[in-house]
């Protein structure tokens, strides 16, 4: 609580006003405009174990940037209510009210949307310094924060020997992030090798036909983006949008007195295998009609289909037998449930449940799941059959 030292500030003022009048017309209202413009905020917790930024230079034809990296670490992983996003400013432009719990005056914000402990920002001045909130955000408010600084690069000297870059590879996937696909790629050295001697290690990526190698075999035009070699997870990660398309992805690293390269094409993912394959077309069966299947039709829009079971030795005591219709995904198929079930005594011959039927111009998925399970016990014991396929609906 902030009464008793406010209350004693107070105090000390007014006893001293006795001698000095204008010491409680200068004093007071500076305390009480403390007090109202800068309340304690008890709401924030520190969620942050541990924060840095660093710069990084780097050239693109004429154009020389600073890409601004920051990493942190969380002293608790966060719920799926929160969200860790940084904020980057002029020093004297950007800044966190506490009363709004609000951050004001930044050009650029960014989330980290698939947990990479890091957010990059990129600006095409490589002497300017700015000034980053990294926030931890709960249902759009901040919870927690810490403030940074950056300082600019120095553009690196070029060493002028070469070396060979250990081998590069790629793994690339699919993978839904914030609700969009993107297209993840990773790019790893060669296990095992020795990188202790790097003072940089750079990746860029870029059209096949349109990133290069600089003159100076270090740096890199006409690019996409850029990524930092990453310790933890040993690898340079890129994520783009674009599912189908192919890259080239260029590598490049210096120690105090040598730079190398290294460049990879990348192949696209394949697409997700359909839900459907293996779907075949209607009239077919599925099973064997000698002792158990479905018997589908497709008349005008209306797909049809029936299951039968057969008793053909003896007769037997009980029989139960369905029809069951799904989608692809499990969830109820267009038309309803059926089945059959009778008692003692029956006999030798066949067996099938109502037909069903659905106009395939109301259903909007690509295939339908059909199945059927047959039962029969009697003086042969208890034997059941289960049977199921997809087929196409056009």
């Amino acid at each position: 609580m902030q009464y008793f030292p406010t209350f004693f500030l107070l105090l000390f003022i007014f006893l001293n006003s006795c001698n000095d009048r204008s010491t409680d017309k200068d004093l007071l209202p500076l305390v009480f405009s403390n007090l109202l413009v800068n309340p304690i905020n008890s709401g924030l917790e520190d969620k942050f174990q541990s924060t840095q930024v660093s710069t990084y230079y780097r050239k693109d034809g004429n154009i020389e940037f600073q890409d601004i990296l920051i990493e942190y670490k969380l002293k608790s992983s966060i719920d799926t209510s929160e969200t860790v996003e940084a904020f980057i400013g002029n020093p004297d432009e950007i800044s966190y009210n506490t009363q709004t719990n609000q951050i004001s005056g930044f050009f650029q914000h960014k989330e980290d949307l698939i947990q990479s402990n890091s957010v990059v920002f990129s600006y095409s001045n490589h002497s300017k310094k700015f000034k980053v909130f990294l926030t931890v955000k709960k249902e759009n408010k901040v919870i927690s924060y810490r403030e940074l600084n950056t300082t600019p690069p120095n553009p690196p000297t070029i060493p002028p020997n070469s070396i060979t870059l250990p081998a590069i590879s790629y793994e690339t996937k699919r993978s839904l992030i914030g609700g969009t696909e993107y297209q993840v790629i990773r790019v790893k050295f060669q296990t095992g090798s020795d990188l202790s001697a790097f003072k940089q290690l750079n990746a860029y990526i870029g059209r096949p036909s349109i990133i290069t190698l600089a003159a100076d075999n270090f740096n890199v035009n006409h690019y996409i983006s850029a990524s930092f070699y990453n310790s933890s997870t040993e690898n340079f990660l890129f994520l783009t949008p674009e599912l189908n398309s192919s890259y080239k992805i260029i590598v490049v690293g210096s120690t105090s007195d040598a730079k190398g390269n290294r460049s990879i094409d990348t192949v696209p993912p394949p697409p997700p295998v359909s839900p459907c394959v293996g779907s075949v077309n209607a009239p077919t069966i599925i099973g064997n009609c000698a002792t158990h299947c479905m018997v589908v039709d497709l008349v005008g829009n209306q797909m049809e289909y029936t299951s039968k079971g057969i008793i053909d030795t003896t007769t037997e005591d009980y029989l139960y037998l369905d029809s069951t219709s799904s989608t692809v995904s499990g969830s109820n198929g267009p038309a309803s449930f059926t089945y059959t079930e009778l008692f003692a005594p029956i006999n030798i011959g066949t067996y099938q449940t109502n037909s069903r039927s659905f106009d395939v111009t109301t259903y909007h998925e690509g295939c339908l799941v059909l199945s059927s399970y047959f039962v029969k016990d009697g003086p042969n014991g208890f034997r059941d059959t289960y049977i199921s396929g997809k087929v196409n609906v056009p």
